[in-house]
């Protein structure tokens, strides 16, 4: 049962961890220093997510720490913990690169714009080869996964396609502020006749398009919360 519950949260983790379309509206995060995200399982905090900005001339880097962990009676059923790199030019992501160990497992992607700049040139733990440019790779401080049809995973470079959902407009209230917020469902999955389908909901603050909240069921409630964003002074 447990070797199950690890694959099948591992997966949603794949697509939904660390989501960015290839052309990225940097200018948006250009005063931002960091982002910090709490993890939470069933109402409990299991970890954090977390994103480090910095620009130098027409470059944005982003670095994202990530870590977390589910235990029962006191023994570690799930650990992960990872960290990863993408660097933009232009609002072009050029290039990707995350380590993640997984249950000791160890996880790598390491991903290129081609010369062309028409598709990402990719080594990973599940996928080696190209694809269009105009894919997202998973990272969850850029609210431009709601426009992207694919979508590559952050921790093994594996391809899923997805559907983008507009539920409603909502106020969310996230330690002690209220947020106007824009309600989208993201659903993922491997091709077009796959029929496991995975399920993610994703709130954006309506003032500044930062993604504040991201919550999946699956053996219980996860949910990816904003704790706090940085400016720079």
């Amino acid at each position: 049962m447990y070797k199950i519950f690890y694959k099948e949260i591992f997966v949603i983790i794949i697509v939904f961890f660390f989501a960015l379309k290839g052309f990225a509206h940097t200018n948006h995060y250009k005063n931002i220093e960091t982002i910090e995200m709490e993890i939470f399982k069933d109402g409990r905090r299991v970890g954090y997510n977390d994103y480090f900005f910095s620009i130098n001339k027409k470059k944005l880097t982003v670095k994202n720490r990530t870590e977390f962990k589910v235990n029962l009676l006191g023994v570690d059923l799930y650990h992960v913990k990872g960290n990863s790199e993408e660097i933009y030019q232009n609002n072009q992501l050029i290039s990707f690169k995350s380590e993640t160990s997984q249950n000791k497992k160890n996880k790598f992607v390491s991903l290129l714009i081609s010369d062309d700049g028409k598709s990402f040139e990719i080594d990973s733990s599940s996928f080696k080869g190209k694809i269009n440019s105009n894919a997202v790779v998973g990272s969850w401080w850029n609210h431009s996964i709601i426009q992207a049809e694919k979508n590559i995973s952050p921790i093994t470079g594996s391809i899923r396609l997805q559907n983008v959902t507009f539920i409603n407009k909502e106020k969310l209230k996230l330690n002690g502020n209220i947020f106007s917020t824009k309600h989208f469902e993201i659903k993922s999955k491997k091709n077009d006749k796959d029929e496991k389908e995975i399920k993610v909901n994703v709130w954006i603050d309506e003032n500044t398009n930062h993604i504040i909240k991201i919550t999946f069921l699956k053996f219980g409630l996860w949910e990816y919360k904003i704790k706090k964003i940085v400016y720079f002074n």
